[in-house]
Parts: C-alpha cells; structure tokens; sequence
C-alpha cells in the first residue's frame, strides 16, 4: 500500500473465478466518503490533516415521503409562529429563548448560548502514548471512526501519518488525542488505535491502514454495581468444567455480514406482500392498460428525451414582434 499518494492503491492479481471477479469489482467500486476533514496537531509547530469517516453505520428503514392524497404531489411541511395574542407572523428575529433559573427569567441573546458551547476549534490535538494494553474491553461507548491521512488539504500529511502509523504499531502504543469534531460541540477524549493493513489470497485488501478513532468514556459515563451480601454458593469444580464444555460449544467466529436486520427484513417482506397482493388482485388488467397507453418500445427504466416541435426540428425561429409607432403628420 502506497500512502504517500492520496488515493490507496491495491494490486490484483488475475482472477479464476467469476465470484472473485465480482468481488474485485466491488472493491473498486465502493468509496468511503468522508464525514470530515480535520487537522491534527502533534505539537504547536507540527501538524498534518486527516480525513475521518465511518466504516460502520445502521441501517434504518427509509423515511416516508407524504404525498397529497389527490393528486399525488410532493407535500412540503411548514412551520409558521403566530403571536397568541394579535394572530400576526412572527419572523425568527422576533423570538427569544428564555431559561428559568431559580426564580429569575434569563433570556440570552442568539450569540450566547453558541459561545458558551464553544472550546477549541475543530480538529485532533495529541495529548500522549499509552500502551495497547490499556485499552479495555470494557471502555467501549459507541461505534468507532477511521482516522487517514488527507494529502489535499495539506501537503506532506501522508508520509508523516505512515511513520506515525509504523512506529505506533512497532511500540504497540495508542495515541491519546482531544477531539472536537466540530465548532460548538463539546470535545471528547479519544485513542488511536494503530491498524494494520490485511490482504486476502487473491491481494484484496481486507483492513485498511490507519487508525481506529476509539472513543473513551469520562467518568459520568461508568456505572458501578452494587452488589448485596447475601451468602454465595461456590460452583463445584464439574459444574464448572461442564459449563466451559457448554461454551466451547456454542463458540463461533462472528461475522457482521452473517446476521440480517430483522426489523428491516420484515418491513421490506412486509413491502414485497403488499405488492404481490395488489398484483394478484389486479392480475393481467395493469399489462392491458400499459399496451393500450404507452408505445410498444417504451422503456420506464430508461432515460427520457423531450419531444422537440416541428418548428423546433426545422430549425425554424419564431420571428420577433417589433412594435411600430407611427407618428402623426
């Protein structure tokens, strides 16, 4: 992998199968876009840019779109603030928030409230070097980020992430940083963990090289559990070895592309019932009507070309109507 250059450059070798075939095609086709573009300051006098996307997200069902319930448009929501007492429009410059605190009405100005929430400006700042084995299990708090090297906002980034990358992964350390990842957002406490990049037989890449933006909770975000005392029974040492035997079992090697959504599973089944219903029900009337409205080489997947007139065709310009004054003689 060359990551000196901005895009990440995989060399195939030739295929045997038509699966591996597609799935090269795949690979080549699918591009992680970024969610931001960030810098990352290693001191004060050294900084590199990066770009940080998500390699992972959930899936939801799509959103519904409103239509109008007679002529099927596109309806637009609106939302209008009137004045309780004179029924007139308020525009947004004539409405305030206001915070009750204790017995005292605060109403801030529009300004205040955004520069209260304001720290730093966005971007990673290095804080240290802790070792990989730091990093628990038990620090998850939510999905992580991709962290890579960004070469148009900055040149030179890419070559100083690749060391950064190499010797984080030689020391087996992680790097603490502050991340804010944009303007009036609180900053979070985040590590990167070094990745190391990971090929298949047929040199497909698997693992990207770069960092794992892994977020670590504070201290509000740990829940200790208070246990009561009540008299414990130990477990005989065969429960336990028949219980370790139970788990070995029913141990396997997890694969996220293994398991399926069930609740989008069911809203598309759900979808595709619907629709083999209303087909049934109409049977061959929807073909019938199709042959007797549209032309026997109509393609509703393909593209639509406008109908030019016939003086549009000739090439044939209407002529321009000047208007005449006559003066009186």
């Amino acid at each position: 992998t060359d990551l000196t250059t901005r895009s990440v450059k995989v060399r195939f070798e030739e295929s045997s199968k038509l699966e591996d075939l597609l799935q090269k095609l795949c690979a080549k086709e699918i591009r992680k876009q970024a969610l931001s573009r960030l810098k990352l300051k290693l001191n004060k006098d050294i900084v590199i840019s990066v770009g940080i996307c998500s390699l992972v997200q959930k899936a939801l069902k799509p959103p519904p779109i409103k239509l109008h319930q007679e002529t099927n448009e596109l309806v637009k929501t609106k939302t209008l603030t009137f004045n309780t007492n004179t029924c007139s429009l308020l525009l947004p410059s004539d409405t305030k928030r206001s915070q009750i605190c204790g017995s005292h009405q605060i109403i801030p100005e529009k300004e205040e409230p955004e520069e209260l929430k304001w720290f730093n400006d966005p971007g990673l700042m290095l804080m240290g070097f802790k070792p990989l084995l730091m990093l628990k299990k038990h620090h998850y708090l939510r999905p992580s980020l991709f962290v890579y090297p960004e070469e148009s906002l900055m040149i030179g980034s890419s070559i100083l992430f690749s060391t950064l990358l190499i010797k984080c992964l030689e020391k087996e350390v992680i790097a603490l940083c502050r991340f804010t990842p944009h303007r009036n957002i609180p900053p979070y406490f985040v590590a990167l963990v070094p990745q190391e990049e990971e090929l298949d037989d047929q040199k497909i890449q698997v693992t990207p090289p770069g960092f794992q933006l892994v977020f670590l909770p504070f201290t509000d975000d740990k829940m200790k559990m208070r246990f009561t005392e009540k008299v414990k029974v130990m477990a005989t040492p065969e429960q336990m070895d028949k219980m370790k035997a139970i788990i070995q079992k029913l141990c396997f090697i997890y694969r996220s592309d293994s398991f399926e959504n069930p609740v989008l599973q069911q809203h598309f089944l759900n979808l595709d019932a619907l629709v083999e219903a209303m087909n049934k029900r109409l049977g061959s009337l929807v073909d019938e009507f199709k042959e007797l409205v549209y032309l026997p080489d109509y393609n509703p997947e393909g593209k639509v070309t406008k109908r030019k007139h016939d003086n549009e065709a000739s090439g044939s310009k209407r002529p321009k109507m000047e208007s005449i004054h006559k003066q009186p003689a």
